[in-house]
């Protein structure tokens, strides 16, 4: 099932998984960066709407209403690099292990910046207008969380198909 061509290792993936991770991922990378640009408008819509100004007053608020978005870019770009490890019909080992541990990685580092961009508004003031108010934007976290858990498990899914996946999507035996 596995064979060796030169260094790298290649895998042979039914015709119809290949398809599907050569469009699947540019539909979920462009998605999710439609989808976060969006969303980031959206926020920093109510944001001015709720504050007057659609950024916080601090730096740390600054930092904290940005970087999870970008993580999730990050993610996004990912995903739409999932499509380097194909040769054809085949997955080449050695960039999909690259990628795993690419995305593995920024998921974890997404997940830490949107906990920090949750925990910044409950410890600091970030807001001046509003000195009680110290509660975070609940759909921002949610939502970024979301698009990120599922940019993550896409990208997993392409570069590391299980074989009831591959079983699935194949019209031959082998698997």
């Amino acid at each position: 099932m596995q064979g060796t061509f030169g260094q790298v290792e290649f895998v042979p993936l039914p015709p119809r998984f290949a398809d599907r991770v050569r469009w699947g991922s540019v539909v979920v990378g462009c998605s999710m960066v439609a989808g976060m640009v969006l969303l980031f408008g959206l926020t920093t819509f109510l944001q001015g709407v709720v504050h007057g100004h659609v950024f916080p007053d601090t730096l740390l608020g600054k930092a904290a209403a940005v970087l999870p978005p970008l993580g999730v870019l990050a993610l996004a770009v990912l995903v739409l690099t999932c499509r380097r490890c194909l040769r054809g019909n085949y997955l080449v080992v050695a960039s999909a292990h690259q990628t795993r541990n690419a995305l593995v990685f920024t998921y974890v580092l997404t997940l830490v910046l949107i906990l920090g961009s949750f925990a910044v508004p409950i410890v600091f003031r970030v807001w001046r207008d509003s000195p009680e108010l110290r509660a975070p934007d609940l759909l921002t976290t949610i939502s970024t969380l979301a698009f990120a858990t599922v940019g993550f498990l896409a990208g997993m899914f392409y570069v590391r198909p299980s074989m009831q996946t591959l079983r699935k999507f194949s019209d031959h035996p082998i698997w």
